[in-house]
């Protein structure tokens, strides 16, 4: 008889999500990955000002919001024909650099790592049920004591953004034409140096600290592989100067590098809590066979991993595998990457005033913002008429990754990611939450309570 393993909620990541594993001889032989809140904020702009949708999807997430400002604003240029002055660039990516490197750090000490190394004084909900731990102590204290560093670096970070954005989160300085912060030489310096102390820490301990446990733990090489897809939309890639340049827009599959075709994303719901409708979904809680809120994205037809391991393989930076830890390593090297194209651009910026004016808003017109962020390819698309907005679509990182089964029951990123899996201990599943983590997913939602498994026998897990 097999076993059925449901981990709910999934702790330390953005939000609420609930993993269901069907376990055949302690392998994972069927994964179901469940978003479980509907938000509506597509729902909620049809209507309004076009305007409004740059300040009203920030309010998607708390920790990447500017992500949302960035997409949000690059699809209103598009529709609006407008056109951005390159020094206002250079500090929108900034700003958004600012971001990468917040919820890098982040996600690697505070979500990540409390998975491989033991935190000590801390007061738990629930007595820990998985003990493989490998550090020696002294190791284990060294990268404790770098856990705790890493919470002001991370501030740090959100307060360069807010010098540049007004504020953060939910920043005021991306909007359609440039920025609307007045740069002076003060805030310019400032950012310089917060930029010094957080590029010292990532090169000279965040580096180290990944390698640590790479090395204790490196079995996870060869644990948490899902397809051999990966796409970026592009970031930190307006630009000639490879100084400043990261990774274009590319589809890389089955190691062969295509370049990126917008028009075939496709989005399904044959698994999601949707009716069908030629319009907008409306909710279908009784619908047979769906387990989630999220729809399921494809590139021609394909389930794509996109996030930093995905950046770094589309552009040939990285060639060692698409492992859990690979992923781990991704997001480390990326925020030195990251940190180093900040201190370029720095050198580029001029000071002058922000030139934002008033736009007239067309009767009718269309746009798309694409752009990757922190976990991955973000895009937002926007349909105008009579001079609101008729349409709007967001399909976020999480949502590639995360997606359910599609039409041909081709599982998504993460749940394939999980199958094949081999677990020690089907009581302590802790391969489990180490894999979805490495995918930093961001679950705006709650969670609910779910029903028995047919005859299946039900563990029920923290991890």
């Amino acid at each position: 008889m097999g076993k059925t393993i449901t981990i709910d909620p999934v702790t330390r990541i953005s939000g609420f999500l609930e993993i269901k594993a069907e376990v055949e001889g302690n392998t994972i032989a069927k994964a179901n990955a469940s978003g479980l809140l509907f938000r509506g904020f597509e729902k909620m702009l049809i209507g309004r000002s076009p305007l409004d949708a740059v300040y009203f999807t920030e309010r998607i997430c708390g920790i990447c919001s500017t992500a949302h400002s960035m997409a949000s604003t690059l699809a209103l240029e598009d529709a609006l024909k407008v056109t951005v002055s390159l020094n206002d660039n250079y500090i929108r990516d900034i700003l958004h650099g600012f971001e990468f490197i917040q919820n890098h750090l982040r996600h690697f000490y505070l979500l990540s790592m409390p998975s491989y190394v033991k935190i000590s004084n801390i007061k738990l909900i629930e007595e820990q049920q998985y003990t493989d731990y490998r550090l020696p102590d002294k190791i284990n204290k060294k990268i404790e004591e770098d856990y705790v560093k890493s919470i002001e670096l991370s501030r740090l970070a959100h307060e360069g953004l807010a010098l540049l954005g007004g504020k953060a989160p939910h920043n005021h300085g991306i909007f359609v034409g440039g920025v609307t912060a007045n740069i002076d030489a003060y805030k310019l310096e400032k950012v310089k140096s917060i930029i010094r102390k957080i590029e010292s820490f990532v090169k000279n301990i965040m580096k180290e600290d990944v390698e640590i446990i790479s090395k204790y733990y490196s079995d996870y090489f060869k644990k948490g592989q899902s397809y051999p897809y990966f796409m970026t939309y592009g970031v930190f890639d307006k630009y000639e100067d490879p100084e400043i340049t990261y990774v274009k827009s590319g589809v890389m599959k089955d190691n062969v590098k295509y370049p990126l075709e917008p028009d075939k994303i496709t989005e399904q719901i044959h698994y999601s809590w949707y009716k069908k409708d030629e319009g907008l979904e409306e909710v279908d809680l009784s619908k047979l066979d769906a387990y989630t809120f999220i729809k399921a994205p494809r590139y021609l037809g394909l389930p794509m991993e996109v996030g930093p391991l995905a950046r770094l393989i589309v552009s040939g930076q990285y060639t060692n595998g698409h492992s859990c830890m690979d992923r781990n390593i991704a997001r480390v090297l990326e925020t030195e990457k990251i940190i180093g194209i900040m201190n370029k651009l720095i050198e580029r910026v001029e000071l002058r005033p922000n030139n934002q004016k008033t736009y007239n808003i067309p009767e009718k017109a269309y746009g798309a913002g694409l752009t990757d962020t922190t976990r991955g390819a973000l895009g937002h698309w926007i349909e105008i008429d009579k001079n609101v907005i008729n349409h709007y679509n967001i399909i976020t990182p999480t949502v590639w990754n995360l997606s359910p089964k599609d039409e041909s029951n081709l599982p998504g990123t993460i749940e394939g990611a999980l199958i094949g899996t081999k677990l020690n201990n089907i009581r302590e599943p802790i391969e489990i939450g180490r894999i979805v983590r490495s995918f930093d997913p961001c679950v705006s939602c709650a969670t609910h309570l779910i029903g028995s498994a047919g005859d299946a026998e039900i563990v029920e897990v923290l991890v």
